[in-house]
């Protein structure tokens, strides 16, 4: 068999799953070059085999194709049937001096004159290993971090140290010293990688003046600079895009010198077509790595002078195909940008060019798979866009559409997730569609399958933290389903898996604000299920955590329409948080914060329905606080302008009967408060309104009782009116 693996982690699931994974991070990260992802490949099974036993041949496999094994010992292991049974096949197949061990709980120590570990009825160890090593094996004593095993902590680096060295085949110290080395070369690359871009530049131009007498040599040397320059350009721009907390300052600097060397090497062969594909590529991941940055401005500018200069390319030569989808990558980051300014109508119209030189690469190629993967992509962020424009029958259309694609390319997939990993991520999306739109058992459905196709894939690669990171996301699609549905338990409970998934993700890289955003916006839902729990105390800590956070990254990104978005959200619900505990004055001041946060918002995008309706949720519920505390004209004020913008997005999607709940709450407030006020023409009209939606609503969903009985409710209010004398003053 040949060897894949250079470990295998043994250890019992049922307690030890934390340790073990901390350990093969560490593990995997010890001795890892910059260039690469990992510098050792560990396996580690996270499937229990008594609930899948089937599995057995695959474990085998992998056992066969790994160099070292690793035992975590405990009582637990000791007593597992296949731990054991590991530990067997090892013994048969391999050399005992590849097994390392690791004591993560009970008493184990070596009898040197027995030459072999004490044994006890309480020692922590298979009797498979009873009398197997010549010499005292490498073992660790892990028995202080089974509880919190941190791959970050000093100490526990250092004991993973004692196993990636033995790997390694290097002293301890001096891998640890490699890896300090490594850490410094992660923060100085980019700005040495820029100085060698400077030097190779220099070069080539040097190389284009001696031409004339060594052309042969220069055009190697030429070409050998551009390759370089090529491969360094993507390590910068791309790595920059995971630094920790890089200043915007720095990143200018770096991009700059590395634009500046290109253009530089550009300038001795303006017309060469390999230059030209370089330079768009740089700007093209300049561009994302600002938009990563929240540098929308700089992110716009090398965006569109991508655009320019692959635009110049296709019509210089219109058959070329791979100048036709560079043009059509870089529309696609143009929207990008577009989107998150808030522009949505420029956003669109890039996507959309983009999809058609897409569509007719697919059509006359239909044997590559990637340009069947473009169509889906662009599909995708159409269908973004159209959700957030009210258009839910037209979005889930094109989420359909492009699933059909990822479906049909992850039937070719060897077992890599080349094509599959895609299909979870569309599946969220049309989960997300068919919940709001009241299809709760087609949503679920949706959910259940991203996330077990998600386990999956962050199984086979745990050491990818975009794969981790779209289980945490399935997760929360899943609790938002359950909390809509009433199930506040199972909410807080797919809420608290998530929560920690993004925490440990967020300890990696405290200055990923991605990550801190995603803990921000789980622990705000986890107030949420706590609050429909009863644990009002717990629900408030959570909301002012996610607050904290939220604030603190838009500090530095002020005009991030998501994060605006994400401290609307979360203000809104500290309110509720406030109002639950009786601090009424605390809860008006969130409210009102919301409502500024929101008219700021939609003002960057008044086309963008979402952040419309999330004015006139905030104006309905300042609303219902001025009516509870004798305000009655103030209510009636805000009530009216949040009617009128429920009205604007249910006419803009007449056949999403989700949009009309909205309405039907405002106008019994409405009613309310002009029948209070002796209006009664005024409250019959719009309990009427009311009544009639609340009869759409049972039509459409007769396994709603809540319809049944608003219809009933909102009948008795105007025969209430009916039957009062004329003259009826105030109520």
């Amino acid at each position: 068999m040949p060897v894949v693996y250079d470990a295998f982690i043994s250890y019992s699931h049922a307690k030890d799953k934390p340790i073990a994974a901390a350990l093969q991070a560490v593990i995997q990260k010890l001795g890892k070059p910059w260039y690469r992802r990992r510098g050792l490949r560990v396996f580690r099974d996270d499937t229990s085999l008594s609930a899948t036993p089937h599995l057995w041949p695959s474990i085998e496999q992998a056992l066969s194709q790994s160099r070292y094994l690793i035992l975590l010992t405990s009582p637990e292991a000791a007593a597992s049937p296949w731990v054991g049974k590991e530990i067997e096949y090892w013994l048969k197949n391999k050399s005992p001096d590849t097994l390392f061990i690791g004591c993560t709980d009970g008493d184990l120590s070596w009898d040197n004159a027995a030459g072999d570990f004490k044994w006890t009825g309480d020692t922590p160890l298979t009797e498979a290993l009873r009398g197997k090593f010549a010499a005292e094996p490498k073992w660790v004593d892990l028995r202080a971090f089974r509880d919190g095993a941190d791959p970050r902590n000093a100490r526990f680096i250092e004991l993973g140290a004692d196993f990636a060295a033995a790997i390694h085949g290097l002293p301890k110290e001096d891998l640890l010293s490699q890896e300090v080395r490594q850490q410094r070369r992660a923060l100085t690359l980019a700005v040495s990688a820029a100085v060698l871009l400077f030097v190779l530049a220099i070069g080539a131009v040097t190389a284009g003046i001696v031409a004339r007498y060594q052309q042969e040599r220069a055009e190697r040397n030429f070409a050998a600079a551009k390759d370089t320059v090529n491969g360094l350009i993507f390590q910068i721009a791309q790595g920059l895009r995971d630094v920790e907390g890089i200043r915007v300052e720095s990143l200018d600097k770096i991009l700059g010198q590395a634009r500046s060397t290109v253009e530089r090497l550009t300038e001795t062969d303006p017309d060469n077509p390999e230059l030209v594909r370089s330079k768009i590529a740089m700007l093209d991941e300049f561009a994302q790595t600002y938009l990563a940055a929240g540098n929308l401005e700089a992110a716009q500018k090398n965006a569109e002078a991508a655009l320019a200069i692959a635009r110049r390319a296709v019509s210089e030569d219109p058959s070329d195909k791979h100048a036709k989808r560079r043009l059509s990558v870089v529309l696609v980051h143009v929207g990008d940008v577009k989107r998150d300014m808030g522009n949505s109508a420029a956003a669109l119209e890039a996507y959309q060019e983009s999809l058609d030189i897409r569509e007719a690469l697919a059509e006359g190629n239909p044997d590559t798979p990637q340009f069947q993967l473009d169509v889906g992509v662009n599909l995708e962020r159409i269908g973004d866009l159209k959700t957030q424009a009210g258009d839910t029958k037209g979005a889930l259309g094109v989420y359909e559409e492009s699933l059909a694609i990822r479906r049909r390319l992850a039937q070719d997939d060897t077992g890599a997730f080349e094509w599959g990993r895609h299909v979870p991520v569309t599946l969220g999306k049309i989960c997300d569609l068919k919940r709001d739109t009241g299809d709760a058992k087609s949503a679920l459905e949706a959910c259940d399958e991203a996330l077990a196709l998600d386990r999956r894939i962050a199984a086979s690669d745990e050491s990818n933290t975009e794969w981790r990171r779209a289980v945490a996301l399935s997760l929360e699609r899943i609790g938002h389903l359950k909390l809509q549905s009433d199930d506040a338990q199972g909410a807080l409970q797919a809420f608290e898996e998530s929560l920690e998934m993004r925490r440990r993700l967020a300890r990696i890289d405290p200055g990923n604000t991605t990550w801190q955003r995603d803990v921000a916006a789980m622990s705000s839902l986890v107030g949420q299920a706590k609050q429909a729990l009863g644990d009002n105390d717990a629900a408030l800590a959570a909301q002012e955590e996610a607050l904290q956070i939220t604030r603190r990254l838009a500090e530095r990104d002020p005009n991030n329409s998501i994060l605006l978005e994400d401290i609307a959200i979360t203000l809104d619900r500290l309110g509720y948080a406030k109002i639950t505990l009786g601090d009424v004055s605390g809860a008006r001041e969130a409210w009102d914060a919301r409502v500024k946060v929101a008219r700021s918002l939609s003002s960057l995008d008044p086309g963008n329905l979402v952040w419309q309706r999330g004015v006139a949720l905030a104006l309905n519920t300042m609303g219902t606080l001025q009516q509870a505390g004798g305000d009655k004209a103030g209510a009636l004020a805000v009530y009216k302008e949040s009617l009128e913008i429920f009205r604007k997005i249910a006419a803009a999607d007449p056949n999403n009967i989700m949009r009309q709940p909205d309405i039907n709450v405002v106008l019994q407030k409405i009613g309310a408060i002009k029948l209070g006020a002796g209006d009664r023409d005024g409250a019959r009209a719009a309990y009427q309104e009311a009544l009639e939606i609340a009869r759409k609503m049972a039509k459409a969903l007769p396994e709603k009782d809540v319809w049944r009985e608003d219809i009933a409710t909102t009948r008795g209010k105007i025969d209430e009116i009916e039957r009062m004398p004329d003259d009826t003053a105030e109520r």
